[in-house]
């Protein structure tokens, strides 16, 4: 059945993954204290994959695992697992206001990306937004003091890398592959990998398993992770059914005020004038190399 365009169907869609995307979030600063990233990611792909499996069998039959470029599925799903565990740690460690805004330099980290691996040739005006987008980075972080954690902005930044990565062989991807059953690919994928990752830390299989299956474990809260994300990954894939990508870049950058607000009031944090100014020196640096890019398409 073929869906008929509707931008307001795609945004909505897309501001319900933004949301959805920040209690996920919310969840993991919460658990964090006391459970392990890597056994929180293990959950979150594990407990996601019902719903989405339930979702991609009743859209695309038993061609749901059916997938054309391997090499480029393989790129996505590497880049998403270490950028989903890069923004876990980055939520974990600093504000979620802060990791929000770090983690929205990832247009300025595609800009990059695209001339080194896709050999794109980017003019003097793209240049010069990518490097006032680093300054407002510059901007917020400075100056850096004893109680600053310099390893939660690493994370953030580097979660922006990998997932301006992600995209750039999404892009690639999407011209020959479904987005559903890449989703059930990329997310069997981060089940396996964290659970050897967590064996290798715990250095012991059978205790492994043992904290895998505690009892004690807040099963609430996981089976919260793994629902929503489901959810999440839905939406993302239906707003783009509804909208095409371009049409929705623009509203990505709601991430930021939402983030804003999730951290402000779930976790009581502090917001300056002096992050805001970073903040929309940031946003503004990517929203115009998102206008640039879209001429420079159209000539």
């Amino acid at each position: 059945m073929e869906i008929k365009q509707s931008l307001p169907v795609g945004v909505f869609y897309l501001i319900s993954e933004l949301i959805l995307s920040f209690f996920i979030a919310s969840i993991v600063k919460l658990l964090e204290p006391n459970i392990p990233i890597i056994q929180i990611l293990f959950y979150r792909y594990l407990l996601c994959l019902p719903l989405l499996i339930i979702y991609g069998l009743s859209k695309h039959g038993i061609r749901v695992l059916l997938v054309n470029n391997i090499k480029l599925l393989l790129l996505r799903i590497i880049c998403g697992f270490l950028g989903l565990a890069m923004w876990f740690l980055a939520v974990a460690k600093i504000d979620m206001s802060l990791a929000t805004v770090l983690f929205n330099t990832m247009p300025l980290f595609i800009t990059i990306l695209s001339v080194i691996i896709a050999r794109e040739v980017v003019g003097l005006r793209r240049s010069l937004a990518v490097l006032t987008g680093f300054f407002g980075v510059v901007f917020i972080i400075l100056p850096i003091n004893g109680s600053f954690n310099f390893s939660g902005v690493i994370y953030s930044l580097l979660g922006a890398i990998f997932a301006g990565l992600m995209f750039v062989f999404i892009r690639m991807l999407g011209r020959t592959n479904a987005s559903i059953p890449t989703a059930i690919w990329y997310n069997s994928f981060g089940v396996l990998a964290s659970l050897i990752i967590f064996f290798i830390i715990e250095n012991n299989f059978y205790n492994s398993l043992a904290i895998l299956v505690h009892k004690d474990l807040p099963w609430n809260y996981l089976l919260a992770l793994g629902f929503l994300a489901s959810f999440q990954q839905f939406c993302l894939a239906e707003s783009h059914r509804y909208a095409d990508a371009s049409a929705l870049a623009p509203f990505h950058y709601l991430a930021v005020p939402i983030g804003i607000a999730f951290g402000v009031i779930l976790f009581n944090e502090t917001i300056t004038v002096k992050f805001i100014t970073g903040a929309v020196i940031i946003v503004a640096s990517n929203y115009y190399i998102f206008v640039r890019e879209k001429t420079h398409s159209q000539i």
